[in-house]
């Protein structure tokens, strides 16, 4: 579980993490050498990704000479935070889990040979007055943000997917040899990016992004219908954090000890935004029409490619009759697919009169799956006539909708 924060600074950067990875990537202030040293302040670990993130806040010293009270914030703010990410991203690489604040075993770290690092460093109290340039400063590129750059990012690209998907980028852009000049905030940056179809040139010496670039986008009519079609996309936020609020102590736990419910929950938390939105979209319409329909099961398929199985089922149905066919259904869904890694399956009940749960989650490791798993799902469809009950929907949407 994570450990409360020790100030201010560290409580603001771990709320916004939380919010963006839905508590299930972050740990702060693990432990490094041994339980007196922290490795950093927030260490996120979305296998094969990891992604350290230091935070520093100094004052700018106003009274001093601007020469001066430059090199003293970036020594304190910017110097201090890079050398804790590169200390910790050496201790990490002869580390094979994390390790939390309170000692415990955390997350397993990706292997070597896989693993993605990606390092942020958010520095607090310059006031503006010093710019900020992010870059290879000697052992790997290094995100330096602002206290609101590093909150900008993390509101627009909210889900995990998204801001890996633009770390990387942007670090693939650096390593090609680009030199970028942004002009004003960092989110220009980001507005570049997202109208350039989730791009940076590669071809280029010097990027020059003025300020210009955000309100370009945001100004943008179809940027406006994208807000306005992504809202529901949050009713699969809701359902993850229906299970790992702050009164549900259900994941944090070692990944040898994980249940299936966490397992599930994980996968459904690396759907990007507008994969949730389609999610999300095709399980409500699913529910409304089950409430009045004699078909109670759909599959669906998510940009993971995760397969979802949704289940109706009624209120005199009880848990282990729920249980039972939800394994049923989403082993029958991968056969019937012919492909898949993971099978999830999300059970909803009406509790009462236009009211509706989510009762159950279940799921399915499919990575083995086999010729005597095939013909063992033939069998339980012939015995049940699942086939007639069970529809399939494929949604294609666009993220940016023509008006």
């Amino acid at each position: 579980m994570n450990q409360p924060p020790v100030n201010r600074t560290e409580a603001f950067v771990l709320a916004v993490c939380k919010r963006s990875f839905l508590s299930l990537w972050c740990d702060n202030n693990p432990q490094g050498k041994n339980a007196s040293k922290e490795l950093c302040d927030i260490l996120v670990v979305c296998d094969p990704h990891v992604v350290i993130i230091s935070v520093k806040e100094i004052q700018y010293q106003t009274d001093k000479d601007p020469d001066v009270a430059n090199k003293r914030w970036e020594r304190g703010a910017i110097d201090e935070s890079v050398k804790q990410i590169y200390g910790a991203e050496r201790w990490l690489a002869n580390a094979t889990r994390v390790v939390r604040k309170d000692g415990s075993l955390g997350l397993r770290l990706p292997p070597l040979e896989t693993r993605r690092v990606h390092r942020i460093a958010v520095a607090i109290g310059g006031k503006g007055e010093v710019p900020i340039k992010p870059g290879d400063l000697g052992k790997g590129y290094v995100h330096i943000l602002t206290e609101r750059g590093f909150e900008d990012l993390l509101t627009e690209l909210d889900t995990i997917t998204d801001l890996i998907k633009f770390l990387a980028a942007k670090e693939a852009c650096t390593s090609a040899g680009c030199k970028t000049l942004v002009l004003g905030p960092e989110k220009n940056l980001l507005g570049y990016y997202l109208l350039n179809n989730k791009k940076f040139p590669a071809d280029v010496d010097v990027l020059m992004i003025d300020n210009t670039f955000w309100p370009g986008l945001t100004e943008r009519e179809d940027y406006k219908r994208k807000k306005e079609a992504d809202k529901i996309s949050y009713d699969w936020d809701r359902l993850i954090e229906q299970y790992i609020g702050p009164n549900k102590e259900l994941l944090g736990e070692p990944e040898g000890q994980f249940t299936g419910m966490e397992l599930a929950l994980r996968v459904m938390a690396r759907e990007d935004r507008l994969s949730r939105r389609m999610l999300a979209g095709a399980m409500r319409e699913f529910v409304e029409q089950a409430m009045n329909s004699p078909f109670r099961s759909r599959t669906m398929c998510g940009d993971s490619g995760a397969i979802y199985v949704l289940i109706f089922f009624k209120p005199t149905e009880d848990r282990d009759h729920r249980l039972a066919v939800l394994n049923d259904r989403i082993g029958l869904a991968r056969h019937t697919i012919g492909k898949g890694d993971t099978v999830i399956g999300i059970g909803f009940v009406e509790s009462e009169p236009d009211t509706i749960d989510v009762c159950e989650l279940g799921y399915l490791d499919a990575m083995g799956w086999s010729t005597e798993d095939d013909a063992s799902a033939e069998r339980l469809k012939a015995e049940r006539n699942f086939e007639a009950r069970l529809t399939r929907q494929s949604v294609t949407e666009l993220e940016y909708p023509a008006g």
